[in-house]
Parts: C-alpha cells; structure tokens; sequence
C-alpha cells in the first residue's frame, strides 16, 4: 500500500496481481489489470512528483503509469529477475538550463502524426503524451532484484547504472535478494539491505558511493533527455511498421479471398499461368471464362481495385508522414548523441564511444534511404496495378458481351508488358495470390525480388555524384540492396542499443562500499520476504542521514532495528544503530506486544503498528526519532556482524489502541497528514487524519462490502492524540 503526498489517493495491490488506485475517500480512480497468471506485485513507489508510478512484477518486470489516467506509459525488464525493491529519488538541484548549453534546439522538427489504427492497441505516443515529461530535476529509479543486481534507470527510462553487489562487497559468497534502497537525496550514496544466499537467516546492511553520478549529472541530464527522445521516437516507428503491415494485409483481403476461389484441377497450370495466356494469345479456357464472368465480375473486380488502391495509398501517408518523419528526428537525435560523444572529456568516462553512435546514425540513414527505396516500389506497384485491373475488366466486359468504354479500348504494347512483368514476378507466391513486391519488404528476411540499381535513390546518387564514393566509410549511410525495412530497422534497434549500452556497467564500475555489516535474523532463511522494512532520507542543511528500519523476525516481532547512515561530510560514513524492544517502551500497558509494521511519518515521527498477546487489538504508536536517535551507538565494524545484545528504551509521543481489529498494514503521509490502517483478517481499512487543529465529531459508519468496485470510505478526524472518535470499517481486496 502507497499514499501518494500530492495526489489526493492510495494505491493498493491484490495478490493476484491487479493494481488500485483510490482517492482518500475510498472511491476507486482506476484499477490496473493483472500482467499474467502467477505474477505478483513485489514493489511499488511514486515518482518525487507523484505525476507517475512505478510497479515493479515478480516476473522481473516494471511498468510506468499515468496517475491520472492509469493508462501504462512503458513496461521494461532490466535482466529477467524477480524486482525485490523500488525507490526514486530527485536531485536537489535543476539541471535543466545547463543540459540546454549542449543539446540542440528541436522547435523546428516536424512532428510525426499519431498513427490510428482500430488493430493497434495504441498509436505511438510522445513524451508528452505518455505522461513522461521532462523533468527540471534528474530523477532516478533504483531496481533492486532477487540476484543481487541494483539498476538505476535516469528519469525511470534510460539505464545509467548498474551495481552489481557480490562484485562489490569482494565476499565469496553471493548477496541475493535487494530488500530495501535508501539513496540520500543527491545521488552520491545509496543505502542497501539485501539478504546473503547462503542458506543463513542474515541480511547486509551497506553503502555504496556512486560518486561519477555526482561528478556527471549535468552529462546524465542530457543523456537522459535524448533517451527519452530517441527510444518514443522508436516507439513510433515501430507502431508505424504496424499500421503498415495491417495496409498491406487489407490490400490482400479481399483480392485473395476472390482469387482462391479459381482451382485449377489439372495441376499443370495456375491463375497466373492462365491469365499469361489469355495476354498472350487472346483466349480463356472455359474455367478461366466461368471464373472472371461468374465469380470475379465486373462490379466485383472494381471494388476490388479501389480497395487495394486505398490501401496502397495509406501505405503511402504511413510512409511519409510518420515512418520519414519519425526517423528524420531520429537522426537529428542521433546526430546530437554523436557529437556529445565527441566531447570525450566529459562524456568518455560514462561509457560513451564515439564508433557505436556513428554506426547508430548510419543505421538510421540506411532505414531512410530504404524508405525511400521502398516508396518507389509502391509507386511502381500502383503502377503495375492500375494497369493490371484494367486490362481484366476491359476482358471481363468482353467475354460478357458488355459495351467497352473508349477510353479504355486500347492498350500499348508497354501496357502488355507491364501486366506479363506483374502476372511473372509479384502476383503468385508459392501457388498462392500475393502481391509480394511490396510486402517482402515487411518482413524480418532478405528480399526475395531486388529493385534495380537504376531505380534505387541511394545508387542513383551515387551514380549522379561518384566523388561522394570517395569519401571515408564511416560518414556514408551504407543501405544493402537485399535487406528489407523489417531488417534495416531491426539493425537500427540493434545499434541504438549498443550506443547506450555500455554507460551502465561504467558507472557501476566506479562505484565502491566503505561500508558492510551482517545481521543474523530471528527466522528461518526462507521467511526473510516477510520482514517488515523502512527506510528514509533526511536532507536537512545540518543533519544529512539516511535511516533504515527492520524488524528482527518475519513472525510479528518483539522489536525492532534502527540503523542510521550520515551523509554529511563531516560524518561521511559514520553509522550508528540499536535494537529497540516493546518491553522497555513507556506509556504502555504492561504486556507482550509484537510490531505489525512501521514507516517513517516525516523526519521527526516514526509510526509504528502492535499487536497485543492474543492479537485481538492493535496499537498505533508513535515515536520521536529524535530521542531514538540519541540512543544510537556506534558501529566499529565495518566488515564483521552487527552486535544487537544492547536494548535501548523506547519513548513513545502518543498512542492510539484499536479495539477488535487485527492492524497488518500501515500507508501514512506526512504532507496529506493521513493514515491508512488495513486489516487482512477482517479486510478492512480505516483511514483518518493525523494532525487536526479542532475536534470534529463524526458518526460512526460501519460497512462490510466484499465488491472492491463499490467501496466508498468516510474520513474521520482526529488530532493524533488519545481521544475519542470514529473510524470507518471497510471491506478491501485481499
């Protein structure tokens, strides 16, 4: 469960993997279906500005949402591993201006058309349309996954680290699953709590320093933003390429569904046979008359023309407007990514060589010089059809005795060349009727029909210009006359890739681990999924520290673990912690309490949820960290195990019991000053505000509905202290 702190709404997961977003009062926004059959929800979290959210699958994947439309902006999935932790942190300062200095203006480019389509599930979309847009500041999503693996993704889009954790502790043994990513606020240090694969009930606590981000993030910023470009840019043509298949399949449908109908049972000859020689030699069989009089008709064979013509035209648009279009920017992006490469001084030490982005803009000029070549052809079919379609309806009239119009009574001896060329090369395929100049071109294999040197736009100029032949290989696009457009564009994908791909392991590499200490568990190896941890980073301009909270059993534990990590120079990697028992806590009644869950309300609060010995009430508790903090002793080691044996006492500012009611979950927001309590035994929720300056009275309001879709939920009001008031009972997801 979520809480955003600017959009008034909790986000809320199922076990069968749906995603809820609710509003404070209950009513639901949207609902998120489930990604598959067995795959759970294992991490959620809001970007800093709560205008996307970030859900992270079982299955290794992460998908980007609207929050204000629930519509999915991009799905990834860094390595194929479970995700096991999200977080996403801004930069504190804006970089937006200084990425300006050295990024091209793009006010002038054409914008490509959104393709409409009703078989595509959606057009491509830009930036702006997927609710991505661009940030002042340099957001970071950190991934952590089940093999040990930590990710950061600039802008939650364009991966610019990767950490690979076992390398970087020098153990010989191998850390496995991420449990929780603390960074401190301006990308010079995350803290990570991750599990030790070895069997053990033992978890490590550390710090990892990534200072090339800090050194370089005016260089990610930029990077980042022409990502972003280039991979919606992508998006885009690859949707195109879509549309422009499902054109070509409409030109096909109802010509082929005319045109099977002709069997011919002597298995010596063909349609196309047949028709060669009705051109040839002026006759028709009796099949071939029955054929074109009876099945195909008049009437039957113009609709039919006008259709693959549309179809052909639309082929054309999709050419022109959105595939030219798109890869015109993309080559302007590519361009700019060439020359930040150039700038080895600033961009050489994150991975980026100036050889990949040449070959990656080479790539896109060879996908253009095969669109262009690929317009020819359309042309040339048009062409070819046109002529084709005439010549079978001026027969069609003849052989059913029907006046033919003048202007169509006479042919060239070129016309019948043309229709001998058509009928020979691209009307049958294997027996079947295909019109497969154009569409061998849509496909991810070499071409089966090569268009002449003479006809194609790149040897033509080069035939026009030869001094152009003596220019160095690497400044030439180099389009190859047998691939295809499904192969060159794949060949874009591929060199696009490989520009970037390489920045992540270069910032991984120079990252390093001042600090590790182990942590044996009070639980079985297996049960570590279900501890509960918190984390928090503090930025305050004399206190500068990241916290991080766990219980020390996966059962509802007897306490808890507080570790503190200061950032701030002065106390560079000085860490403190302390484990703290429900025992030696004040203000509660004697007994056995056992910690449900707990998260950091703000920088002075920390929240935490009870259950009492016979787990028939709860106890929502709070506590200053302030006086938490004092008791904090230091830890020595910074390669051995923590040692808990000292029990610090707990001073609690307020509490609050809930009668009958089993509290497991717990969503607060310090800036929504609202709390969330959920129930899994009853399904229940109560949701009510944590700082009110009056009393109000509100009438109790009991509901138990096992409809997720109908729920609706009142708030009641109540200061955070020991009094009196409503809560409001409502049946929720399990």
């Amino acid at each position: 469960m979520r809480i955003n702190t600017h959009f008034d709404g909790i986000v809320t997961s199922a076990e069968t993997g749906e995603i809820f977003l609710r509003r404070l009062s209950w009513s639901k926004v949207w609902k998120l279906p489930k990604t598959g059959d067995g795959v759970k929800v294992t991490a959620i979290v809001w970007r800093p500005d709560s205008v996307v959210l970030a859900v992270g699958y079982s299955s290794g994947d992460v998908t980007l949402v609207d929050v204000e439309s629930g519509v999915i902006a991009h799905t990834f999935n860094p390595c194929g591993e479970p995700v096991t932790a999200l977080s996403w942190e801004n930069s504190i300062a804006s970089l937006n201006e200084e990425a300006e200095n050295f990024l091209l203006p793009d006010e002038l480019l054409p914008q490509p058309s959104k393709v409409n389509s009703s078989k595509l599930d959606a057009g491509p979309m830009l930036e702006g349309e997927k609710g991505l847009k661009n940030e002042e500041l340099l957001s970071l999503l950190w991934i952590g996954l089940k093999n040990g693996l930590v990710y950061g993704y600039a802008f939650g889009l364009f991966p610019c680290c990767l950490l690979k954790l076992s390398e970087l502790s020098g153990m010989n043994e191998t850390i496995g699953a991420v449990r929780s990513i603390c960074p401190n606020g301006d990308h010079s240090q995350l803290c990570i709590l991750a599990d030790l694969r070895a069997g053990r009930s033992e978890v490590l606590l550390m710090t990892v320093d990534t200072p090339l981000i800090t050194y370089c993030l005016k260089e990610l910023y930029g990077l980042g933003v022409l990502y972003r470009q280039i991979t919606g840019l992508m998006d885009c043509l690859i949707s195109a390429q879509k549309a422009l298949q499902e054109a070509w399949e409409d030109a096909l449908v109802d010509l082929e569904s005319k045109m099977v109908r002709y069997d011919n049972n002597d298995g010596q000859s063909s349609l196309s046979v047949d028709l060669m020689e009705l051109l040839m030699f002026g006759h028709a069989g009796i099949k071939l008359e029955k054929f074109l009089v009876t099945d195909l008709t008049d009437k039957g064979l113009k609709r039919i023309g006008q259709a693959v013509e549309l179809s052909y035209s639309n082929m054309q648009k999709l050419l022109i407007k959105h595939i030219v279009c798109a890869n015109y920017q993309l080559s302007y992006y590519l361009t700019q990514l060439c020359g930040l490469a150039k700038q080895e001084d600033r961009f050489s030490c994150l991975g980026l060589q100036v050889n990949l982005c040449l070959s990656a803009c080479r790539a896109a000029g060879s996908f253009t010089a095969k669109t262009a070549e690929l317009q020819q052809v359309i042309d040339g079919s048009i062409k070819y059809l046109k002529t084709f379609f005439r010549w079978l309806y001026v027969t069609i009239l003849r052989l059913s005795d029907e006046p033919i119009p003048p202007e169509l009574a006479t042919s060239t001896q070129q016309d019948v060349r043309f229709i001998a060329n058509f009928l020979a090369k691209d009307f049958e395929t294997d027996g079947q009727v295909r019109l497969d100049r154009i569409g061998q071109y849509l496909r991810n294999e070499p071409l089966t029909s090569i268009a002449s040197s003479k006809t194609r736009p790149w040897d033509m100029l080069a035939e026009a210009c030869p001094t152009i032949t003596n220019f160095p290989d690497s400044d030439l696009f180099q389009p190859r006359a047998e691939r295809s457009l499904a192969q060159e564009f794949t060949h874009l994908e591929q060199q696009v890739k490989a520009s970037f791909e390489a920045i992540p392991s270069a910032v991984g590499q120079t990252a390093s681990l001042p600090f590790m200490t182990n942590l044996t568990l009070d639980c079985p190896s297996d049960g570590l999924d279900n501890i509960k941890i918190t984390s928090r980073s503090i930025n305050q301009p004399k206190d500068r520290c990241n916290l991080i909270g766990l219980t020390n059993s996966a059962t509802p534990s007897s306490g808890f673990y507080l570790f503190e990590f200061a950032s701030e120079k002065e106390r560079k990697n000085l860490t403190r912690a302390a484990f703290f028992s429900f025992r030696r806590c004040n203000h509660l009644p004697p007994g056995e309490y056992k910690l449900s869950d707990m998260q950091f309300y703000n920088d002075e609060i920390m929240s935490i949820l009870l259950l009492t010995e016979q787990n028939t009430n709860s106890i929502f508790l709070q506590l200053s960290l302030a006086l938490l903090r004092e008791q904090l002793a230091p830890v020595m080691s910074r390669r051995g195990p923590f040692n808990s044996s000292f029990q610090s006492d707990l001073f609690a500012s307020s509490f609050r019991v809930f009668n009958d009611f089993q509290a497991t979950a717990l969503g607060l927001s310090s800036s929504r000053k609202v709390a969330a309590i959920f129930s899994a035994a009853k399904r229940k929720v109560r949701i009510f505000d944590m700082e009110v300056e009056e009393e109000e009275d509100v009438e109790d309001e009991d509901q138990d509905i096992e409809d997720v879709s109908d729920l609706s939920q009142e708030i009641s009001k109540d200061g955070g202290n020991e009094k009196d008031v409503s809560d409001v009972d409502m049946a929720v997801s399990p």
